[in-house]
């Protein structure tokens, strides 16, 4: 490992502030790390971390030394990325962040046709329904649905994610079919813990404006699994359009409400404002923003 190396991992120490966590980041082995900023603090004569069984932090010069090399390495990166952009092809580790739902049925096409466009780009797709740290989980870029509210991301905006209502035939022939949201509140509603507002419902229709708060006996998280839930009968499911599509057309569940607009989500990609936008991360946006250019 060249000293460029030695010190991005020293800053992937101090940021993370866990050597595995770093060394997962860098792609080397915890053991591998740690001798890596051993030699870095030899040579350098200092003591760069504070290390104890449950912690690591950074001592007074190693505070110095990260408040000197950050700015520079974005530097660097930016003028190594920007040569690359002239001279050659993308190439290097892309790391995404994903929806494990969307992911696995919307998102692996994209990618698997990005990896074929350009093959000098490695990419380490990690699918996850928790709301992921992009910048402490060392992630590039993040595709998200919803409503977004960190500030501290660089967003763009890739599609509408319409969501939908939907029910079995045989639930609502049993307890009948609304015809306004309101009507939601006397239902057995499946509540999806992975929306942002699980049990309240917003619809906008022209206008018009309804928000209704549901119950229903059935919890759980997963868009895939709330249309299955709906399926087998056991109530109504606000799901996204793209999850329910299939079993739309298999006849398993039907839409209702659909004059309704319920629950209004996007598509985003999002990532760190603090880290310079690599040539490889812009095409891999672009491309997506292409993918969904007709919608989801």
């Amino acid at each position: 490992m060249d000293r460029i190396d030695a010190l991005r991992l020293f800053c992937s120490v101090a940021e993370l502030g866990s050597f595995t966590q770093a060394a997962d980041r860098e792609g080397i082995t915890p053991g591998a790390a740690s001798k890596q900023i051993t030699a870095l603090e030899t040579r350098l004569q200092a003591r760069l971390f504070e290390r104890t069984t449950r912690s690591v932090r950074l001592t007074d010069a190693g505070t110095a030394l990260q408040d000197r090399v950050k700015p520079w390495l974005d530097e660097y990166d930016a003028l190594e990325e920007g040569i690359a952009e002239v001279s050659a092809a993308p190439a290097g580790v892309l790391r995404v962040s994903a929806p494990v739902d969307f992911g696995a049925r919307k998102l692996v096409k994209p990618v698997t046709e990005f990896m074929d466009r350009w093959p000098g780009v490695e990419v380490r797709l990690t699918m996850s329904d928790r709301m992921v740290d992009l910048v402490n989980e060392g992630f590039d870029v993040g595709v998200r649905l919803g409503n977004l509210t960190d500030s501290a991301l660089i967003a763009r905006q890739l599609a509408p994610a319409p969501m939908t209502i939907v029910a079995s035939p045989s639930y609502l022939q049993g307890a009948g079919t609304p015809t306004h949201p309101d009507e939601l509140a006397n239902h057995d509603v499946i509540i999806d813990k992975n929306a942002a507002t699980p049990q309240l419902l917003s619809f906008t229709k022209g206008g018009k404006e309804a928000e209704v708060r549901v119950k229903g006996r059935l919890t759980l998280n997963g868009a895939i699994c709330a249309v299955e839930a709906a399926a087998a009968g056991a109530g109504i499911a606000c799901s996204p359009a793209w999850a329910a599509e299939e079993a739309i057309k298999e006849g398993r569940i039907q839409p209702i409400l659909s004059d309704w607009d319920a629950n209004h989500r996007d598509l985003w990609a999002v990532f760190p404002s603090s880290r310079y936008l690599t040539h490889r991360v812009r095409l891999f946006v672009d491309h997506l923003a292409d993918a969904f250019k007709d919608g989801i």
